[in-house]
């Protein structure tokens, strides 16, 4: 399942959280600003979320999730979020149909060569 981690505006306060639903958390945080935000699987969610908020947490309310993020840090996590956004999370690059193609063109390639270069002589010897 997939969760977001968001980074919202409200004044000069910015809220950095996970939710599974984008739309609710902005309707609980109104009046406020989607500054940033990044789809990602619910088990890498965590620690990605737990290093945003170390890394700001010079700036953050106590017992918030609320930050006071200077301009260079607001470009710095909406950057964070997005490169790590664009990422596909340990996904091979072979899958579905390319994976079987794939294996099955490798299988003719490895068993051409077997029969070409090992079979062949055996019994052009022979015959």
């Amino acid at each position: 399942m997939e969760v977001y981690i968001y980074l919202i505006q409200n004044g000069d306060l910015f809220n950095i959280g996970v939710t599974r639903n984008l739309e609710k958390a902005k309707e609980l945080l109104k009046p406020c600003q989607v500054c940033a935000y990044m789809k990602i699987k619910e088990k890498d969610s965590e620690i990605l979320y737990r290093n945003l908020q170390s890394r700001y947490s010079e700036v953050r309310l106590p017992q918030t999730d609320y930050f006071r993020l200077s301009k260079s840090q607001l470009m710095e996590c909406q950057l964070m979020m997005k490169s790590e956004g664009g990422k596909k999370y340990f996904e091979p690059i072979f899958k579905g149909a390319n994976l079987v193609v794939s294996f099955l063109l490798a299988w003719l390639l490895l068993s051409g060569l077997v029969i070409k270069l090992g079979i062949d002589p055996i019994l052009n010897r022979v015959l």
